[in-house]
């Protein structure tokens, strides 16, 4: 083949290679009607950022072994996310509950076998069940529900939008309304589940901090009323006065005991004397008695100046907690869902599938190397001689001259029999 020029093979079968061109691109476009005729809606979605969304520059990526490590940008990790969560059975089970589909299924099944006879019925459940068997090892009972939502699956489709927080749910069916009313509630599916996701949070975070607000509460009650006792159980109110009262009380009874001794050893009557004596043992016994009430008052008044302490604890964290459930109470509130629908799925006019002009001309494009193919291979198996190139490669020898083709008009118009 490699003998033959590219170029002459070509333009020696045009011909053929336009017709099997035409053959294809007609047979390709005839193909497409055979096929059936899909609509796709779509409805958009909008994913609220939780936290502002920073890129990261070339600086600022990991590396691992010196080698950078790419991360994936935030706006497309919520919306990722969320896709997957609408794929899950879970949610199609809801809608194929919410919209009927199991039923629609079950009577497009039993419109599809009441077309056919009797013995074609029986002769398809056999192969069925014998296929069943090999396969899974047991027969299988078909599930209108798992049916439908297997159907939504396949025809679901879910994009995200670059860099953006946008989202887009598509579903094709045979029906352009249906397609808008499955992409529809799909979304509206989504939305109540995230919004009920996001009220049992809320829920949660505020039945927590209202259980912790009451605690709070009971242990500021409990540190109060044990200050209260405290102060009912000594009768004391404020231990520092009470303390220097008792120091100068103390103070002025040593210097009436300094006195009653000085007086007694100036040595005065009998009876003067003796009178001194109990006053100096009166005074001697009530510094006594004085000093045995006041050394316990050190120690209340570390625990008063404790039990204050803990009441000033316990209703700071009161407030502090207080403080976060109206904090919360407000926040949860007014909170935007965190998921919107931006806008609905309309019914398309036209359908998206089957694309003719596609297919027409991936059917041109087969045509085309189908012919070029086949044309080369012809010019492979024909062996013909067909230019004085291909004598000059036979024979070996240049050729000299060459005997030119001549029309029979120019033959005539020169006078020649």
């Amino acid at each position: 083949m490699e003998q033959i020029a590219i170029l002459d093979a070509l333009r020696r079968h045009i011909p053929m290679i336009i017709a099997l061109c035409i053959i294809g691109v007609v047979a390709g476009y005839a193909f497409t009607f055979l096929l059936p005729v899909k609509y796709t809606a779509s409805a958009l979605v909008l994913v609220r950022p939780q936290q502002p969304i920073k890129i990261g520059t070339t600086k600022e990526e990991k590396e691992f072994l010196d080698f950078p490590m790419g991360s994936a940008s935030s706006v497309e990790t919520p919306a990722k996310t969320y896709i997957e969560i609408i794929k899950s059975p879970e949610l199609i089970g809801k809608v194929v509950n919410k919209l009927s589909l199991d039923k629609e299924e079950t009577a497009e099944s039993g419109k599809t076998t009441t077309i056919m006879p009797t013995f074609m019925k029986s002769v398809l459940n056999g192969l069925k069940q014998r296929l069943e068997i090999l396969k899974y090892g047991k027969n299988i009972v078909d599930d209108p529900v798992d049916k439908a939502v297997k159907k939504v699956q396949d025809n679901l489709t879910l994009t995200s939008h670059a860099d953006t927080y946008v989202f887009e749910i598509k579903y094709e069916a045979s029906d352009s309304q249906r397609a808008a009313t499955v992409a529809d509630t799909t979304a509206g599916v989504f939305i109540d589940f995230m919004e009920q996701i996001r009220q049992s949070e809320t829920q949660h975070i505020r039945s927590q901090l209202q259980n912790e607000l009451e605690q709070n509460r009971q242990q500021l009650d409990a540190a109060r009323q044990r200050l209260e006792d405290y102060k009912k159980a000594h009768s004391v109110f404020l231990y520092e006065s009470e303390y220097d009262a008792k120091l100068r009380v103390i103070s002025e009874l040593e210097v009436e005991l300094v006195k009653a001794e000085e007086a007694l050893a100036a040595g005065q009557s009998t009876l003067a004397t003796a009178g001194l004596a109990a006053k100096k043992a009166r005074l001697m016994r009530s510094i006594s008695e004085q000093k045995a009430e006041l050394s316990p008052l050190p120690d209340l008044e570390r625990q008063f100046k404790q039990l204050e302490q803990d009441v000033k604890d316990a209703l700071t964290a009161y407030e502090i907690v207080q403080r976060e459930f109206k904090e919360a109470d407000i926040k949860y509130s007014y909170a935007t869902p965190d998921v919107r629908l931006v806008s609905d799925a309309v019914p398309p006019p036209l359908p998206s599938s089957p694309r003719r002009g596609t297919l027409a001309l991936a059917s041109l494009l087969g045509g085309l190397v189908v012919g070029v193919g086949l044309a080369f291979l012809l010019e492979y198996l024909n062996p013909q001689f067909r230019g004085v190139r291909d004598i000059e490669d036979f024979v070996g020898v240049k050729v000299l001259a060459t005997i030119p083709r001549i029309s029979r008009r120019r033959w005539r118009h020169a006078g020649l029999p």
